[in-house]
C-alpha cells in the first residue's frame, strides 16, 4: 500500500468521510454498501440542461429504458455517461445502448441519481450540520444568537458535503473514482459537479413530499423549501469528472487468481502475498527472511547503480523539518513532513536527511565529522599496531543492556577484510563501552562517539514518531477519543474545515474530530518515542531498563575490491555484506565518503544506492548557490572562543540515511516494512568506514496498544499479539535462532 494513495484525503477540505475499499472502514456510508444500494450502469438519458427533449419531467426512472438485460439496479439509483446529445457507453461492462456491445468506459464525465434512503443522506447531513454549528457557536458571545442567514450556509454546505460523499461511493462501486485533486482543489461548491435535481424526502414516510416540488439547487431546497439537517433528500447530479479507479493489489490478485490455487499454494510454501498482512511475529520473521532471499545477489557499478529517479520520495528531508517544533500550531504533524517520511520510507525503503537544512546550519554536521575522524583514528591505530588490536575486547555480551542478543567489543572476520567495532552508552557515566576503547581512541574521541550517537538518536526518533503518527492517522486510531480538557462536542469522522471556506470557521477541534485525532496520534506516538526507544538516557519511570543502552553505535570498515583481471573473483567478493533486515525501529546510517550501502527500492524493485543520491544532492545545492560542485568539503565558520576559523566539512557528513527495521513495521501496522539492505564492495581499492546506529527498544518496557496506539481494534493481529509482551521479548522473538523450524 503506497502511502500517498492512503491517508492524506482526510487533510484536505473535503475529508469527512472515506470510502476507500478496506475493511477497517466503519464509516457511515461505506456501511451501507449492499446490494441494494448498489448503483445500476445505467443508460444514456437525456440531460435536462440544454436538452431538446420537451418532456423532461420524469428525468429519474423509466422501467421501459432501465431493465433491459445486461444492467442492474432498482431503479431509485443510477449512473450514465454525460454527453449532450444522450449517447454515451456504460460503465461496469454494461451493454451499450446504441451498439449492444459489452464495453466500459474508463473516464469522462458521469451524471448520477442518488436515492437518499440508499445513501442516508439525511443522518449524514445532520451529523455535518452538528459540527458546524458546535465549532460556530464559539465565534459568538454567550447567549447571542446565530444569525439565520449563516445558518442557511451551513445547512447548504451540509447538503453539498453529503452529497459529494455519496457520490464517492456510488462512482466506487462502479469502478470509477472522482477525478478531483482534492488536496490542491478543496470543497468549492459545485466543483465535482452541477446539481440539477433535489428532491426532499419525508422522513416519516421514505417517500418524496406530497406536493412539493423540484428544487434545482441545494440553495433552493433551504430557502424555498425548508429543508431542515436530517431529512433525506435525493438528488441527480451532472457532469461529475470521474475517471477508472486504479486497481489495488487485492483486485488485481483476484483477477489473476480468481479460484485462489495460487493463493494456497504460497501460503503452503511460507510465502505472505502482496495484500496480505503479516500476522504475528513468527510471519514477520519469516517474511523478512523470504524477502532477502528473493533480492537479486548481482550489483551493479556506481556508474550504472539506480540512484533514484528525482520524484518528491528521493528529496533530501531537512533536518529541522522533521523536528516536533516544525509541526502545526495545534499540536498535529506537518502534512509535507509526513507524506515526504512516508513515501520514502513505504515507496523506497529508506529516507535521505540532510542535517543542515540545505548548508544553512552545520552544528550537527560537525559533529558528525568529528566522529568520522575519530573512526578513521580508530582503524589506523589497529591497522598500525597489533597491540591496540590485541588490547580489544571480543564481542561479548553487554552485560546491564537487558537481551542476550546486545553484544559489545571488536571483531575482524573474512582475513581482516571486514572489522567491526560494537559500542554502547552507559546510562549512568554516558561513556562509550567498552572501555578498552576508550583507551585507544581518548576521552576526546570518545565524545564525540557520543555527541553524534546522539545526533543520530535524535533524528531517528524523529523519523519513527512521524511514521507511526502517520499510521495512527490513516487507521483512525484515535478517532472519538479526546484530551482529558476536551469539550463535549458531536464526533464526526475525518471532519476538516477551512476558514475561508466556512464563513470564518477553523478547523473544528471537536472531540472525534480530525483535528483531534491527528493531535492524539501524534501525542501517542512521541510517547513511543520517548518510552520504548533506547536513546542511551535514563528514564525516571523505568526500574528495569538496564545500564546500557540497548541501541548500539556500531563502527565497521570494510575492505574494498583491488582492480583485478580475475572476474570471478571480482563477482564473489562484491557482495560483502549480505541482504538482511535489521531489528530495530530505525537503523540511521550517516553518508560515508566511499558508497557501499544498497537498500532494496520496493517501488523500483531494485538495489539503490542512497549514499550516491546524497551526492547528486549536494552538488545540486552547490550548484544553485553558485560554488563548485566537484569538491569534496564545505567551507564553515566556527569559533574557538572570540576567534573566528574557516574549516572544511566533509560533504558526506551532511546526510543520514534512514533505514526501518522490524520494530517499525510492527509499530505502523506493516504500512512500512522492515528494509532489506546489504553492504557492496567498490572498485578501485578505497576501504569503505561506516557507522550506523540501531534505534532498538529499550529495555523493561511492555507494549501498551491502547497508549501508543489508540482503539485496539485498529492495530491488527501482529501489534495484538505484542500487546503486554516486554519489548525484550519481542526483539528475541524475531532472531533467527528462535525461529528455526
Amino acid at each position: 500500500m503506497k502511502w500517498y494513495s492512503i491517508a492524506f484525503a482526510a487533510l484536505a477540505i473535503e475529508s469527512v468521510l472515506s470510502f476507500a475499499p478496506q475493511s477497517r472502514c466503519s464509516h457511515l456510508i461505506s456501511q451501507r454498501k449492499c446490494a441494494n444500494t448498489h448503483l445500476a450502469a445505467y443508460p444514456p438519458r437525456k440531460n435536462k440542461k440544454g436538452s431538446s427533449n420537451e418532456d423532461d419531467s420524469e428525468d429519474d426512472y423509466d422501467p421501459l429504458l432501465d431493465e433491459p438485460k445486461g444492467r442492474r439496479g432498482d431503479g431509485r439509483n443510477w449512473i450514465e455517461k454525460s454527453s449532450p446529445m444522450g449517447i454515451g457507453k456504460l460503465v461496469e461492462g454494461a451493454s451499450d445502448v446504441t451498439t449492444g456491445e459489452i464495453e466500459k468506459e474508463t473516464d469522462g464525465n458521469y451524471d448520477l441519481g442518488v436515492n437518499g434512503e440508499s445513501f442516508q443522506t439525511g443522518t449524514l447531513s445532520k451529523r455535518m450540520y452538528d459540527a458546524l454549528i458546535s465549532v460556530a457557536s464559539k465565534r459568538f458571545p454567550s447567549g447571542a444568537a446565530m444569525p439565520s442567514e449563516l445558518e442557511d450556509v451551513y445547512k447548504i454546505y451540509s447538503m453539498d458535503i453529503t452529497a459529494k460523499e455519496a457520490v464517492k461511493a456510488a462512482l466506487e462501486q462502479n469502478g470509477l473514482e472522482l477525478a478531483i485533486d482534492d488536496v490542491e482543489k478543496g470543497q468549492d461548491e459545485g466543483l465535482w459537479g452541477d446539481i440539477d435535481s433535489v428532491f426532499l424526502i419525508d422522513p416519516k414516510t421514505g417517500k418524496i413530499e406530497d406536493g412539493t416540488e423540484e428544487y434545482d439547487s441545494f440553495d433552493t431546497a433551504v430557502e424555498q423549501g425548508d429543508w431542515e439537517p436530517g431529512q433525506p433528500y435525493n438528488f441527480i447530479v451532472r457532469n461529475v469528472p470521474s475517471r477508472l479507479k486504479e486497481m489495488d493489489v487485492t483486485d488485481l490478485l483476484s483477477k489473476l487468481d480468481p479460484n485462489g490455487k495460487l493463493r494456497d499454494e504460497a501460503k503452503q510454501k511460507g510465502i505472505t502475498l502482496p495484500d496480505e498482512d503479516v500476522a504475528s511475529l513468527k510471519d514477520l520473521w519469516k517474511e523478512c527472511d523470504r524477502r532477502t532471499r528473493i533480492a537479486p545477489y548481482e550489483t551493479e557499478d556506481v556508474d550504472t547503480v539506480y540512484k533514484g529517479d528525482g520524484s518528491k520520495g528521493y528529496n533530501a528531508m531537512k533536518r529541522t523539518d522533521l523536528s516536533v517544533e516544525s509541526g502545526n500550531i495545534d499540536g498535529t504533524e506537518s502534512d509535507a513532513t509526513l507524506m515526504h517520511v512516508m513515501d520514502a520510507l513505504v515507496s523506497h525503503s529508506c529516507l535521505v536527511v540532510d542535517l543542515t537544512d540545505g548548508g544553512t546550519r552545520f552544528g550537527d554536521a560537525l559533529k558528525l565529522s568529528k566522529m568520522w575522524n575519530t573512526a578513521s583514528d580508530f582503524f589506523e591505530k589497529v591497522d598500525n599496531d597489533v597491540s591496540v588490536m590485541a588490547s580489544l575486547p571480543a564481542m561479548k555480551l553487554a552485560e546491564g543492556a537487558g537481551s542476550p542478543h546486545a553484544v559489545v567489543g571488536f571483531a575482524s572476520n573474512g582475513g581482516g577484510s571486514m572489522k567491526f567495532l560494537e559500542t554502547r552508552v552507559s546510562r549512568d557515566t554516558r561513556k562509550i563501552i567498552p572501555e578498552e576503547v576508550r583507551e585507544v581512541i581518548g576521552e576526546e574521541g570518545a565524545q564525540n562517539m557520543v555527541d553524534a550517537f546522539d545526533v543520530l538518536c535524535q533524528v531517528g526518533k524523529d523519523i519513527v514518531r512521524t511514521a507511526v503518527a502517520a499510521s495512527n492517522m490513516e487507521y483512525d486510531a484515535f478517532m472519538g477519543q479526546s484530551s482529558d480538557d476536551a469539550e463535549d462536542l458531536p464526533m464526526i469522522s475525518g471532519l476538516t474545515f477551512d476558514d475561508a471556506e466556512i464563513t470564518g470557521i477553523a478547523d473544528t477541534d471537536s472531540e472525534g474530530s480530525y483535528t483531534e485525532s491527528a493531535r492524539l496520534s501524534s501525542e501517542a506516538a512521541t510517547l513511543l518515542t520517548e518510552e520504548l526507544i533506547d536513546d542511551g538516557r535514563a528514564r525516571a519511570d523505568n526500574f528495569d531498563q538496564g545500564s546500557v543502552s540497548m541501541s548500539p553505535h556500531r563502527i565497521c570498515r570494510y575492505e574494498g575490491i583491488e582492480n583485478t583481471e580475475d572476474k570471478k573473483t571480482e563477482k564473489v567478493m562484491k557482495e560483502i555484506f549480505g541482504a538482511h533486515t535489521d531489528t530495530s525501529f530505525m537503523t540511521m546510517v550517516p553518508v560515508a565518503e566511499v558508497s557501499g550501502l544498497e537498500v532494496y527500492d520496493e517501488d523500483a524493485d531494485k538495489w539503490f544506492r542512497p549514499e550516491l543520491l546524497a551526492r547528486k544532492i549536494w552538488e545540486s545545492d552547490r550548484e544553485r548557490q553558485g560554488l563548485d560542485s566537484t569538491g569534496q568539503t564545505d567551507k564553515v565558520t566556527i569559533f574557538e572562543g572570540d576567534t573566528e576559523k574557516e574549516i572544511d566539512v566533509p560533504w558526506h557528513c551532511r546526510y543520514v540515511v534512514a533505514i526501518p527495521g522490524e520494530l517499525l513495521q510492527i509499530a505502523t501496522r506493516n504500512e512500512v516494512a522492515a528494509a532489506v539492505h546489504r553492504v557492496v564492495s567498490v572498485k578501485g581499492g578505497s576501504a569503505r568506514i561506516s557507522a550506523p546506529v540501531l534505534l532498538r527498544a529499550r529495555a523493561g518496557m511492555r507494549m501498551n496498544l491502547p497508549k501508543y496506539f489508540g482503539n485496539i481494534e485498529t492495530t491488527g493481529s501482529l501489534l495484538k499479539e505484542c500487546n503486554g509482551m516486554n519489548v525484550e521479548d519481542i526483539h528475541n522473538a524475531l532472531q533467527p535462532s528462535n525461529n528455526q523450524d
